[in-house]
């Protein structure tokens, strides 16, 4: 009897090791979960996050070293500064994303 009850508090124990924290609190920053999604038809985006810029390009994430020019005519600049053709400006927030298109957004992740 003794032995029995030894045998389940080691499985209630046990049970416990395999407890899995559901807060959905993830570690991978917005850049990486775009690398993690299924290769579908992905646009480049530009993601500014941490007081950076990068480039997302076909799942690719890399750092921005020069300010990029959309298709529309407008420019992303490395400090996350995005002036349209017209001369507007905006200060992209962290986690803000602007695609190809120009169409500004927040990632999934704060």
């Amino acid at each position: 009897m003794k032995k029995v009850f030894l045998v389940m508090i080691g499985a209630a124990l046990s049970f416990g090791a395999f407890a899995q924290d559901t807060t959905n609190k993830s570690t991978t920053s917005p850049t990486e979960q775009t690398q993690q999604q299924p290769q579908q038809q992905q646009k480049d985006i530009y993601v500014f996050k941490n007081n950076k810029m990068y480039a997302v390009k076909s799942g690719n994430v890399t750092a921005m070293a020069d300010n990029a020019t959309l298709s529309d005519g407008t420019v992303v600049k490395t400090t996350g500064e995005v002036v349209t053709k017209d001369g507007q400006t905006k200060a992209l927030k962290d986690g803000e994303y602007i695609d190809a298109d120009g169409k500004i957004g927040e990632t999934t992740q704060k």
